[in-house]
């Protein structure tokens, strides 16, 4: 079996805005893409800090596992993992009674599928490690006697924002999520890669500055964060 890549970012902050960030009490937020055609599917939180700094680096493995949840999806509710095992593209998760199951190696050779064998609606995604817990980076209705098929992307959505939002929290937009006054910056949504490290910059006025390269885009801050994580090919 072939390593999973690591992948990294490096964010650059000026005196500045390290200050602006921390008397304001921001978090750095992180969400991850997945590529799936499913409507009902919502990206989730996946880490948050207010260890802000002039240089900070978020790293990656590109290797998910597959989980089940009896966790309902609501905007801004969190995502519980009640079941999860480890799996790579082209295996086969076969979800029994309890949301247990499974691996086979079976399925689109750069995909992972998640089978349901019960007639019990789940939830179901994929999750990676944050501080030694499992974190959903997605969550999606696995309703019964049906299979999901998505496959895990190399992109990576960075937010600062005075909100708090706990890890495993599933996100449409930001903005409606709030029940408090809150602010948030714009996003950047960046394309990683095995072959090196990304390096971008924040200003606290000046937003997200990644010397244009296509391999990243800035993201308003009401954004449909679904139609933005969720890719649908």
């Amino acid at each position: 079996m072939v390593a999973a890549p690591n992948y990294q970012v490096d964010i650059s902050l000026d005196s500045t805005t390290v200050s602006a960030l921390i008397d304001g009490g921001y978090f750095l937020y992180t969400m991850f893409a997945i590529e799936m055609t499913d409507g009902a599917a919502r990206p989730t939180i996946f880490s948050g800090t207010q260890n802000v700094m002039a240089n900070m680096t978020v790293e990656w493995l590109a290797a998910v596992s597959a989980y089940t949840s009896a966790s309902v999806i609501t905007n801004g509710g969190p995502i519980r993992i009640g079941y999860e095992t480890q799996i790579s593209d082209g295996e086969t998760f076969e979800v029994a009674a309890g949301g247990g199951g499974d691996v086979k190696a079976a399925g689109p050779a750069s995909q992972i599928t998640v089978t349901n064998t019960t007639q019990t609606q789940f939830t179901s995604g994929f999750a990676r490690p944050n501080a030694g817990k499992s974190v959903p980076i997605f969550a999606v209705p696995l309703y019964g006697n049906q299979t999901n098929v998505a496959s895990a992307s190399p992109k990576i959505l960075l937010n600062f924002s005075t909100k708090k939002f706990e890890p495993g929290t599933a996100v449409q937009s930001f903005l409606p999520t709030s029940t408090t006054l809150a602010v948030y910056s714009p996003s950047l949504l960046v394309t990683a890669t095995d072959s090196g490290t990304r390096q971008v910059a924040y200003d606290i006025n000046a937003g997200w500055n990644w010397g244009d390269y296509i391999w990243a885009e800035e993201i308003s801050a009401n954004a449909d964060l679904e139609k933005v994580l969720i890719e649908t090919g």
